[in-house]
């Protein structure tokens, strides 16, 4: 079974518990998760410009580190505020597992990145980026 683990433990910021638990929730929720949970095998930094603070989520096999700040070379580094953050979870996962980005919530998506909201360094490895928005996906 997967595992969320938090590297500052009980220090950790409410970002990373936030993150840490919505991941290791919707994994719990939603076991077909779990295949794309042991496939990312690559670090992915989430950069909230309005909180001013930085998580990177390093995934190797069964486990997941969450991290305070941006930690090595990530694959992916998705920078944001946060209410497009949590917008992004409300992205519905359509045919393909792909993300749907014709109803309302993946519009809204689609209309931070246009307006400079959503920058996405790497966005070349759509691989890692399609499995990391199925994790965070909660509906």
């Amino acid at each position: 079974m997967p595992e969320v683990v938090l590297a500052s433990g009980d220090e950790a910021s409410g970002l990373a518990n936030m993150l840490g638990t919505l991941l290791a929730q919707n994994v719990e929720r939603h076991p077909e998760k779990y295949r794309d949970f042991r496939k990312v095998n690559a670090s992915v930094v989430f950069d909230i410009t309005d909180l001013g603070s930085a998580v990177t989520l390093s995934f190797a096999g069964d486990t997941c580190t969450v991290h305070e700040g941006a930690v090595g070379r990530p694959r992916v580094r998705l920078r944001t505020d946060s209410a497009t953050l949590m917008g992004m979870s409300q992205v519905r996962i359509g045919a393909l597992g792909l993300p749907n980005y014709i109803d309302p919530a993946g519009r809204a998506v689609l209309q931070a990145m246009a307006r400079g909201k959503l920058r996405i360094q790497g966005i070349r490895h759509l691989v890692t980026l399609n499995r990391v928005t199925r994790l965070f996906s909660v509906v």
